[in-house]
């Protein structure tokens, strides 16, 4: 009897044991939160300014990447926040956003900024306390990623947040948003940056907003991408940086002008690289090859001619009528 009850009793200790080991290499896997905040679709037409089926595109291909290890990735959304609760990202490693700029509309066009109306210098006490918050969370190691219009800031507080978090941006009289067909190219100096792994060069069409006003040889700031479109709305643009990473601390921030057409996810490199710099915002290791995602399930809207296809034809028959 005692033999067979010591027996029971290893048995029951190693159960234990493997029960334990199972729960504390659970708990041993960190979690990051990864929330996408969409602001409302405004004036473009369809396939244009997809605001929400862009960010849940981006969303699916997170939750179904298959080559990160080593972490539980969890993903968050909210269309149209305009609460200036701050609850909603405290457990969050990276929020990622795009919408139109916050002075674009009188209405909230912005997950963070709300309408500052007529006072364009600051916001009142309570907004400027919660945007103090935002800020203290990103400190502290909070990533932001910043897509599109969103990019623009004119009120003077938030402004000054994004100059802050990525070292320059939009500047109202000095950047542009040309719309026409960019090659983008990796930047050699910054091509050994996590953000670059898997990337090579693409061309698509798209409106970017771009001629960012940056601090010189800020020494947080790695460049990433050139851009350069020989035809476009605002005429040739020569080659430019147009995104950088920054990195300040344990605060990691990307901002990126382009994000107009919604089919534009299928390119590959252009996905990977959104891809990868909101990993890296969230302080996940991005895989040696960069993010491995498929978005060709997805049913994203398909490209839809536009004014600036329809320029390029009118060029082209103004061409050809003038060679005869």
């Amino acid at each position: 009897m005692k033999i067979k009850n010591r027996g029971k009793v290893i048995i029951v200790g190693l159960m234990t044991c493997f029960f334990l080991t199972g729960v504390w290499a659970q708990k041993k896997t960190p979690t990051k939160v990864i929330y996408f905040m969409a602001g409302p679709k405004d004036h473009a037409g369809p396939s244009r300014h997809e605001t929400e089926k862009d960010l849940l595109v981006l969303q699916h291909c997170l939750d179904s990447v298959s080559n990160i290890t080593g972490v539980k990735i969890v993903t968050r959304f909210i269309y149209k926040r305009s609460e200036l609760d701050i609850n909603d990202m405290k457990d969050v490693a990276a929020i990622v956003i795009e919408s139109s700029a916050e002075g674009s509309s009188k209405d909230r066009t912005h997950p963070l900024f709300p309408p500052s109306g007529d006072n364009k210098r600051s916001y009142d006490r309570d907004v400027v306390r919660y945007l103090d918050q935002v800020d203290s969370l990103h400190k502290a190691g909070m990533g932001i990623v910043i897509l599109h219009w969103a990019s623009a800031a004119t009120n003077y507080k938030a402004a000054n947040l994004y100059r802050s978090w990525f070292g320059g941006g939009f500047v109202e009289g000095y950047s542009h948003n040309p719309l026409g067909m960019w090659t983008v190219t990796p930047i050699q100096s910054g091509k050994k940056h996590p953000i670059m792994r898997g990337v090579g060069p693409w061309t698509y069409k798209d409106e970017i907003f771009s001629k960012f006003m940056v601090i010189p040889e800020d020494p947080h700031r790695t460049d990433l991408l050139m851009g350069e479109a020989p035809k476009t709305n605002q005429g040739a643009i020569a080659s430019t940086c147009i995104t950088w990473a920054y990195e300040d601390g344990k605060a990691r921030g990307l901002i990126y002008g382009g994000m107009d057409y919604h089919s534009a996810l299928l390119n590959n490199n252009y996905r990977r690289f959104l891809l990868n710099a909101i990993v890296w915002a969230a302080g996940i290791e991005v895989p040696k090859d960069g993010v491995k995602s498929n978005a060709k399930q997805l049913q994203l809207i398909k490209a839809v001619p536009d004014e600036f296809d329809n320029m390029d034809s009118l060029l082209n028959a103004r061409r050809q009528r003038s060679n005869f």
